[in-house]
Parts: structure tokens; C-alpha cells; sequence
């Protein structure tokens, strides 16, 4: 029996995981690609300021979300790159949801202090990869933990050295081939924000608050609101 050498086993096991790579790019892009007709046929939806999205390089995405599994699928609408989402661990355990959203690339979010797992897979998609992050708070968290959450995406925006952008999602009233009435959803993604390495600093925590809240107020600004639509 002749043993297979080391160097065939290493050269088995990149292929192994490349083929298994590819297979996740595939599955992504075409629920993307899915997910994509649907939004637009049937949520008219309509995506400004693509251009603040890099084509290459590492960056952190985020919102305040209202519906998580519909903003990951927008989200994703808006860079032809893949975008790793975090993801509340509780939707990661979920029977159904669970391996297909891990099959696609997204990772749970921490369950407590100590746990470092997502953490590593944040700055391995921004460090090693230099890949597209979505970190995103729920609106339906108070004021307080929403401001922290933020103050936390800041940290790993500073220890990656990775710019922040802010993207708002929406809706207005929208036709279907000027026929349908329908509720349209609207994207606008802001300027990418760079921020200060002196941030993540325990003295500097009250300013590392201030930007997080500043974040959230420049989201909910590039949102058109119903009476803002009105005038």
C-alpha cells in the first residue's frame, strides 16, 4: 500500500475547502440574485449611494434594523461583493434559519463578555479577507443599548482600521409599472466614516458614545420620513 504524502493530503484539503467555498459563493449569489427580483418586482426597490460602498478593500455596514432577515437580504442588494452579517445567536439556532444563513457566510453575535468566537470571525473577514462586515442594532432595543451596540461596532472599526458606513432603510408608497400600489423600499448609504484609533481607549469612552449616537442620528437623516415626503 503506497501512503499518500503529506504534501498530497495538504493539497486534498485545499481543495476540499476551496470546493466548499465556491459551493457557498454559488448558494450566495444565487439567493442574492433571488432576493434581488423579488425586492425589486415587487418592493420597487430603489438603492442611492452605491458608490460609497468600496469595490475592494474592508469596511463595516450598518443600520438600526426593524426586521433582520428582511434587511439582510437588502443589505446584501448593495455591493456585487459578499457581505458578512452578524447575526442574533438566537436566529443562528433556530432549526430552519440557522444552517442556511451559515451556509451563506453569516455568523452569530456574541452570547456573553467572555465569548470571542465572533469576534475572531469580525476581524478575520475585515483583517485576513478584507472582506464586507453588516453589524447591525434592532430598533426595537431602547435608545441606551442601541447607542452601546454602536459604541461597540466603533471599537471594531478602530481595531480593524475599518471605515463605518451608515445606511438607512425605508419605505414610501410606490406603483408597480405605475399600476400596483405597493409599499417600496428605499436604501440610501451614506459616506463612509473613519474613525479615531484614540476612540477605542477606556478614557475616551464618553466620545466613543457621542459617535455611536451621532451615527444613529445620521442614519435616521438620510431616511425620508412620511412628513418630511409630504411638504
Amino acid at each position: 500500500m503506497v501512503e499518500t504524502s503529506t504534501e498530497e493530503k495538504e493539497t486534498k484539503g485545499e481543495n476540499k475547502l476551496n470546493s466548499k467555498n465556491l459551493m457557498k459563493d454559488i448558494l450566495y449569489a444565487a439567493v442574492k440574485g433571488i432576493g434581488g427580483f423579488g425586492l425589486e418586482a415587487f418592493a420597487d426597490l430603489k438603492i442611492e449611494g452605491k458608490e460609497n460602498v468600496p469595490i475592494i478593500g474592508k469596511a463595516i455596514l450598518t443600520t438600526v434594523s426593524e426586521n433582520a432577515m428582511r434587511d439582510m437580504a437588502i443589505i446584501s442588494q448593495v455591493s456585487g461583493r459578499r457581505i458578512h452579517f452578524m447575526v442574533y445567536h438566537k436566529l443562528m439556532k433556530h432549526q430552519l434559519y440557522g444552517p442556511v444563513l451559515k451556509t451563506l457566510g453569516m455568523f452569530r453575535s456574541t452570547l456573553d463578555k467572555d465569548d470571542t468566537i465572533p469576534i475572531d470571525k469580525v476581524f478575520h473577514y475585515l483583517n485576513e479577507t478584507g472582506d464586507l462586515v453588516a453589524m447591525t442594532p434592532e430598533s426595537k432595543l431602547t435608545p441606551e443599548v442601541q447607542v452601546k451596540a454602536m459604541a461597540g461596532i466603533i471599537k471594531f472599526a478602530v481595531a480593524a482600521m475599518a471605515p463605518i458606513i451608515p445606511i438607512a432603510i425605508y419605505t414610501e408608497k410606490a406603483k408597480i409599472l405605475n399600476l400596483i400600489d405597493t409599499t417600496g423600499i428605499r436604501v440610501k448609504i451614506g459616506t463612509p466614516l473613519k474613525v479615531e484609533k484614540r476612540l477605542s481607549r477606556p478614557k475616551y469612552r464618553d466620545e466613543r458614545y457621542e459617535l455611536a449616537a451621532d451615527i444613529i442620528k445620521i442614519i435616521d437623516s438620510l431616511r425620508v420620513h412620511p412628513e418630511t415626503e409630504q411638504e
